[in-house]
């Protein structure tokens, strides 16, 4: 069950099950089905295996239901294509928000699994990535409303799969980068 879990938590799995069904069926209404249906087994393998789903994953899947119940009864993808903006939108907000209120605990707890050395970065690094990637989070949302409504849904299918992948990619790489860069170069003692 574990292989299992981790197989479906890895982006690749994902980027390939909607790759393939879009390429073979052409077909909005099984793209939904299976961004729906991939996330739902996420959301079980997580809960049984772990016995907790990520907050993050939990909220993506709370979002994606009604979008993807509304583009499935309407047969109009306007929802799914809506539901990505509006989680990228959300999600920068939350880092946001959190960040004024908690300083910058979600993104080091998202980030903390990168390394020890991250432990090391001050405090103000890590509020210029909050700040970077919850912008870079808002900039994708609109990018996403731009392949909306200036573009084909086949040219929209790819922004999603592949441009968006490459984006996150040169998001986190940046960001990692400059936390190890600011980061001391000692260890410390756990």
């Amino acid at each position: 069950m574990k292989l299992l879990s981790k197989i479906f938590n890895n982006p690749l799995s994902l980027i390939v099950v909607l790759a393939s069904v879009w390429y073979l069926t052409r077909d909005f209404i099984y793209f939904t089905l299976a961004i729906f249906l991939f996330i739902t087994i996420q959301v079980v393998l997580e809960k049984i295996t772990l016995g907790k789903v990520s907050k993050v994953l939990f909220f993506s899947w709370c979002v994606l239901i009604p979008f993807a119940i509304m583009t499935l009864i309407l047969r109009d993808p306007i929802f799914l294509q809506w539901k990505f903006s509006i989680v990228h939108w959300l999600m920068g907000m939350i880092l946001i928000i959190a960040h004024y209120f908690k300083g910058p605990a979600l993104l080091k707890g998202l980030f903390s699994l990168a390394g020890p050395q991250l432990e090391t970065v001050p405090e103000n690094a890590w509020s210029n990535v909050t700040f970077f990637i919850s912008f870079f989070l808002i900039l994708v949302g609109f990018i996403n409303l731009y392949f909306i409504y200036y573009s084909d849904l086949d040219t929209w299918v790819n922004f999603k799969i592949y441009g968006v992948t490459l984006l996150n990619l040169v998001m986190t790489s940046t960001a990692l980068f400059y936390l190890f860069k600011k980061a001391n170069t000692e260890v410390p003692d756990v």
